[in-house]
């Protein structure tokens, strides 16, 4: 097998590496994310000092591998990290087994050191590629569980085909839930709650001043400024809703959710958690209120992807999420020396959740 490794072109490659996403993920077929419009909004559509980075392995005029980062930006001790945030990593089916995803993710991460990135991250949750990474250099940096909180069970059993149990289970279920919120219902207080949905950014006044003070209050965060957070909650089709937290006029918290289906459960997916310091016991005043908001969307289940350490921090055993079998982990290469390998491996200076993917 004779490769060829370039920079891809996505005027003349687009339709093929379309064609490859859909055979390497076929769960998306039919949906928007396997579209070329998905494509451009990822790829192409976010503004910033870097454009995205793209790779592909050919073999004559076929593409068999597909490699890409799309250029996010970390703070560290008043530095920025200029991040490739690896995804859409694909190889096809009959080129698989035979070298070509570790060389294109060492040609590909060469190439984005050489372009000035300082570090790559990926979330995957597939155990069979994470090899793969590792043999270019790629570090297991923080496992990433998925956390989950029941609302009712009737999608979940059906899978099961245990579908006859859901009124029973459901009963029991809730009126634990009752008796158990009756104890533990948070108290606003001075606290008020509003949400928005992704087409209502503008009119949630002091929002980037939040984010920009979070950003401040944690060791390795992630740039959510005006032209991040409007793009990242842009996907064509998808519609976001974001959950805000006020201590009088001041925004104290913020969480980001959208409506998506998992295993044919209908889900509520939390992409992010924001709590500045003196607040992050109030997270359960906005997770009370997503619970009442999927609810009402007729949702079945929560999903939110966090490490142990900030699950801990925000209470989610608390708020009845538990630990699910399922977990990703948040893996890095260390491109530039710009921050060391004792900070990027160290679990309490990150907050990542789905937010610093591409997922949900």
């Amino acid at each position: 097998m004779e490769l060829d490794f370039r920079s891809f072109d996505k005027n003349s490659g687009l339709d093929k590496q379309r064609t490859l996403f859909k055979e390497c993920f076929p769960e998306t077929i039919d949906t928007t994310s396997s579209s070329q419009e998905h494509y451009h909004w990822k790829f192409h559509s976010k503004l910033g000092e870097m454009e995205s980075a793209e790779y592909c392995a050919k073999e004559g005029e076929d593409i068999i591998g597909y490699y890409a980062a799309i250029p996010y930006y970390y703070t560290f001790q008043g530095k920025t990290l200029r991040t490739g945030m690896v995804c859409d990593v694909m190889t096809g089916v009959k080129a698989r087994g035979k070298g070509v995803f570790t060389k294109l993710g060492l040609y590909s991460t060469n190439e984005m050191k050489n372009r000035g990135f300082d570090l790559t991250t990926g979330y995957p949750i597939r155990p069979e590629v994470i090899p793969g990474h590792l043999k270019v250099g790629w570090k297991k940096t923080i496992e990433l569980p998925l956390f989950g909180r029941f609302i009712r069970f009737d999608s979940f059993l059906k899978n099961k085909k245990l579908g006859i149990l859901a009124p029973f289970i459901n009963l029991v279920y809730s009126s634990l839930i009752y008796i158990y919120g009756a104890v533990t219902l948070p108290k606003k207080g001075k606290f008020a709650t509003t949400i928005y949905t992704s087409e209502e950014i503008d009119k949630i006044g002091g929002l980037f001043a939040f984010y920009e003070k979070w950003q401040s209050e944690i060791p390795i965060a992630l740039s959510k400024d005006n032209f991040f957070i409007k793009w990242r909650l842009g996907a064509p089709g998808q519609k976001y809703y974001l959950l805000v937290l006020r201590e009088n006029s001041n925004i104290i918290g913020v969480l980001v959710a959208r409506e998506v289906t998992k295993e044919n459960v209908p889900c509520m997916g939390i992409l992010d958690i924001a709590f500045l310091n003196g607040y992050h016991h109030k997270a359960n005043i906005l997770l009370h209120e997503l619970i009442r908001l999927s609810t009402s969307k007729k949702r079945e289940l929560v999903l939110v992807m966090i490490s142990n350490f900030w699950a801990g921090v925000y209470g989610l055993k608390k708020s009845l999420f538990l630990k699910t079998p399922f977990k990703f982990f948040l893996i890095t290469k260390n491109l530039s020396g710009a921050i060391t390998e004792n900070e990027i491996m160290k679990e309490s200076n990150w907050h990542v959740m789905w937010i610093d993917s591409d997922d949900l």
